[in-house]
């Protein structure tokens, strides 16, 4: 999938966007250009879910530099309250764009196009993703290309290592959306 920013953008252009799967060789180019957060490798752990075949880990690339990430968990959100109602539904996570000024340029929303046709191809009638309860930009992004509320709200809990190698856990109130990719049949609200 190739994306291209608008001839109107106050950024300099940006060289038209590939995105494919995550490749070993990648992972050292994605932390220098998209660090993860102090000792995390998150990258590192996104791609060995890819090779354990529990997701397929996207990555957006603007000729030989990563510009954006987001991963396919194809168990579903590891939420219960999520599971309960949507169970088998493919959970879209980790979307991120870098550096922050390439984002609105359309990056994000072909990484979420090319997790939906990857769901769609795969069978599944539902797509759905999270979003905290303080993103609104990244809310009205979702609700704006199809995502619909569903009710479902849940914790959202991840953890990472600081520079010092200390573990951080983080909880954030999220909600989940849900979206039927493409030629998909409407899943239970």
């Amino acid at each position: 999938m190739t994306t291209t920013p608008p001839p109107d953008s106050p950024v300099p252009a940006l060289a038209p966007v590939h995105i494919r799967p995550c490749r070993a060789a990648d992972l050292d180019v994605l932390e220098r250009h998209m660090p993860s957060p102090g000792r995390t490798r998150r990258h590192a752990a996104r791609f060995d879910r890819q090779e354990q075949g529990l997701s397929t880990f996207l990555t957006a690339w603007a000729d030989d530099v990563p510009v954006g990430t987001a991963q396919i968990l194809w168990q579903g959100c590891a939420a219960p309250e999520v599971q309960t109602r949507f169970p088998g539904c493919p959970e879209l996570n980790g979307l991120g764009i870098w550096p922050p000024e390439l984002r609105s340029r359309g990056i994000g929303t072909a990484l979420i196009r090319a997790a939906e046709e990857r769901v769609r191809a795969a069978g599944h009638p539902l797509i759905g993703l999270g979003v905290d309860d303080d993103n609104d930009r990244a809310a009205a992004l979702y609700l704006r290309i199809g995502y619909r509320e569903t009710g479902c709200r849940y914790l959202d809990r991840y953890a990472y290592l600081d520079d010092d190698g200390v573990r951080h856990e983080v909880v954030d109130p999220a909600r989940f959306l849900v979206k039927e990719p493409a030629g998909g049949a409407r899943g239970p609200m």
